[in-house]
């Protein structure tokens, strides 16, 4: 993509670095980055807790996972320590 004279060209770099980057990640996938188990990932994206993408109708879907919004996920969970 040619981008140079773009004036939108940061956002379109970003867009492109972060949902046309790796294959999206299966569950047990997602569940070995995290440290979690399958059923856990599942069952958070089931829930809406964990970033994820449907893919299907109805009741049985198959769930897929952005190893970028995973990572931003964690970030924002994570308990930091309060500065001294």
């Amino acid at each position: 993509m040619n981008t140079r004279n773009n004036p939108q060209a940061p956002v379109i770099d970003n867009f492109v670095s972060k949902y046309h980057g790796p294959r999206p990640l299966t569950p047990e996938d997602a569940a070995d980055y995290l440290g979690m188990d399958v059923k856990t990932i599942t069952r958070w994206a089931r829930q809406g807790y964990l970033p994820a993408h449907p893919l299907g109708e109805g009741k049985r879907k198959f769930w897929r996972f952005l190893q970028g919004e995973l990572a931003e996920w964690l970030v924002a969970k994570t308990n930091f320590p309060e500065p001294a």
